[in-house]
């Protein structure tokens, strides 16, 4: 006999009542449980006090989250909360939801993460933003990194901060410092782990996180939510998302799944990667398979797993749009390789073997009276080829001398007099795409991720020193990337003649915040004049890109970029295609799955099954979609539909 109880008070069901209730996989679907439509008799005056006579037209109220239970003789079928849909005169309509319908349920569309109370930092003195600089997440929620609140690039070309730039959580630059120390007068701006919203947005609903994959994960633990918003509570920090709209990003960005338990109001966010390294695997014997296999074919893949066409939402700045080229844009470029020409590891890392493939040539040397660059140079502007830079180099006082450069450069800015301030714009190069899309043409599906990777530009420090910082979008006030040729202007004139970009409020920036150190990178050493200092980063691969090139400063056109991979051990990579970017590192799925195929199988068991195990059935091995339950007649039906995709190896 099917009972069931509404905060501890029994709801009389009819004897012969038949409904339906899935259990639903959260590898596959951020569903999880929940019944079809439940009829319960107001007639009964038992009913009629549990749902306080709502059927009557003066009540007006509606009882909302309350826990319910359904059981039968054999058990629990089904513990959550309780929605009514619908109620008349004779008859209330309800569902139950559990697990990650119960948790969808609750957060809901019409919560926003700043109605929850995610607490807040308390104040925060100039000695605990230094302590925040030397600790991570969980001794500390947030850190005090410099961020750029409002970026002024030098001559507005290349990645170099002019020093009239605004930043936050700025730091004492002193030459040979061991340690940081931040400037008495700087804006204190924490910046919060990504994973300690997540925990805070949980907590505030009510759950506790369990065997949380991202907060033990070397990496995505150090992913920060870089903002210039100036305050101390944490859900001012981040943009007024709703709360699932969130949690999905962070899924997709992270290659997670959220599992909640019911039962003890937990969630456990789990790796798609290692979902199923050891899963207990469901045994169904032939005999006990009930009638015709069902098999549909053609089928579209789960939406929450599958990576095949995915990239970044960036938005319109002029870094973003070199981070991320157009798939269409990028097919038509022509893509060279370069010859190893560099005879030093300065050289190579200047890109030396990239401009000797553009000149043709060993590239020459400007002078006072030499100051163009070849005609090649220019050749290679005004065309669409880029150029690749992937050969191992030997150097001869090192030997080999290789670095990551798996995206191709161009010549991003050619010689030229600005007609405004008449500053020569330098030649330089730029690389493209790093952090561009991953393309599968045999696929429609597409992801696009709201939750992107910061843009990097670099502080000088001296002559001898730069390194990166990330710039502010979203923030209070003026923020972001503003050029040279904007100071001065009124409101009108930047509203309507402003060279700059406004922030998209519908981003979240996130990069590594790698801690405190001199920025070393591969192939070289920093000696004691260099400082320590904080360092966030989006990749381990940078490029800087030099102010100026006249003959004058003593800078050759060739000399003024230069590629960098900062000498940490592990990926930190926000790209999506590298070797060590987020699709090969945590989105791809090391499953052989028939995604476009489902098998429909009814079974006969008298033990409760799980959806989230493997099925052996038959000798043949499945994952499991989603299992229907049913009961008939006021008794639990011992035959389960499942919804199931074949392993392809079995």
């Amino acid at each position: 006999m099917i009972k069931l109880l509404i905060d501890g008070s029994e709801v009389h069901l009819a004897a012969d009542i038949s409904l339906e209730f899935y259990d639903r996989n959260p590898f596959f679907t951020s569903e999880g449980q929940h019944t079809l439509d439940i009829d319960i008799s107001l007639a009964d005056p038992v009913n009629a006090v549990v749902y306080n006579a709502m059927h009557r037209i003066d009540v007006t109220g509606r009882p909302q989250n309350r826990q319910a239970l359904l059981y039968c003789e054999k058990g629990i079928i089904i513990k959550g909360t309780e929605i009514i849909l619908e109620i008349d005169e004779r008859n209330a309509k309800i569902q139950i939801v559990s697990g990650n319908s119960e948790f969808n349920f609750l957060v809901g569309g019409d919560r926003y993460l700043r109605d929850l109370d995610l607490g807040d930092t308390g104040e925060i003195t100039l000695e605990d933003a230094k302590r925040s600089l030397y600790s991570h997440f969980p001794d500390f929620d947030y850190v005090c990194t410099p961020v750029v609140a409002k970026a002024v690039i030098s001559n507005g070309v290349g990645n170099e901060l002019h020093s009239s730039s605004t930043i936050y959580n700025e730091v004492n630059e002193v030459a040979k410092a061991t340690s940081v120390n931040l400037k008495s007068d700087t804006t204190i701006c924490p910046q919060p782990y990504l994973i300690a919203i997540v925990a805070r947005v949980l907590k505030a609903l009510g759950y506790t996180r369990t065997n949380d994959a991202i907060a033990s994960d070397v990496e995505l633990s150090k992913l920060i939510l870089v903002h210039g918003y100036k305050t101390t509570k944490y859900n001012e920090m981040v943009e007024n998302w709703t709360v699932s709209d969130f949690i999905s990003e962070v899924e997709h960005l992270c290659g997670v799944c959220f599992i909640v338990n019911n039962t003890d109001k937990t969630v456990e966010i789990q790796t798609l990667r290692n979902y199923y390294k050891s899963a207990v695997v469901e045994q169904i014997k032939r005999e006990d398979v009930i009638g015709d296999i069902n098999k549909q074919y053609d089928q579209d893949p789960p939406d929450n797993m599958v990576y095949r066409n995915v990239s970044y939402k960036f938005p319109d700045t002029n870094f973003y749009k070199i981070y991320a080229l157009d798939p269409d844009f990028a097919k038509r470029i022509e893509y060279v390789y370069c010859e190893p020409k560099a005879n030093t590891s300065s050289d190579y890392t200047r890109l030396y073997n990239v401009w000797y493939t553009i000149i043709g040539g060993e590239p020459p040397k400007t002078s006072s009276t030499v100051t163009d660059p070849p005609e090649g140079a220019y050749d290679s502007y005004h065309s669409m080829v880029a150029y690749y830079d992937r050969l191992p180099v030997q150097i001869p006082s090192s030997g080999f001398m290789w670095l990551p450069l798996e995206f191709p450069f161009i010549i991003r800015t050619i010689k030229s007099k600005d007609p405004k301030n008449g500053v020569f714009n330098p030649t330089r190069l730029g690389m493209v795409n790093q952090f561009g899309p991953r393309v599968d043409e045999t696929s429609t599906d597409n992801m696009e991720l709201k939750i992107v990777p910061i843009e990097n530009v670099f502080c000088r420090y001296h002559d001898y020193y730069r390194y990166p910082m990330p710039i502010v979008e979203n923030g209070q006030g003026d923020v972001g990337t503003v050029n040279d040729e904007d100071a001065g202007k009124g409101v009108v004139e930047r509203l309507f003649n402003s060279t700059s970009t406004p922030s998209a409020k519908d981003n979240m920036y996130v990069g590594f915040y790698m801690g405190v150190s001199k920025f070393e990178c591969v192939g070289e050493t920093k000696d004691d004049k260099y400082p320590m200092v904080p360092v966030t980063i989006n990749s381990r691969l940078q490029m800087l890109s030099r102010p100026s090139g006249q003959p004058a400063q003593g800078f050759n056109y060739w000399e003024l970029q230069r590629v960098m991979f900062f000498d940490v051990d592990g990926g930190y990579d926000l790209s999506i295609n590298s070797d060590n970017g987020m699709y090969n590192t945590h989105w791809q799925v090391p499953l052989e799955l028939d995604l476009t195929t489902i098998y429909v199988i009814n079974f006969r068991s008298l033990d409760r099954r799980d959806a989230r195990h493997i099925f052996n059935i038959a000798g043949r091995k499945f994952y499991c979609q989603q299992l229907k339950h049913k009961v008939v007649g006021g008794k639990l039906s011992d035959v389960i539909e499942g919804t199931f995709y074949p392993l392809k190896y079995d």
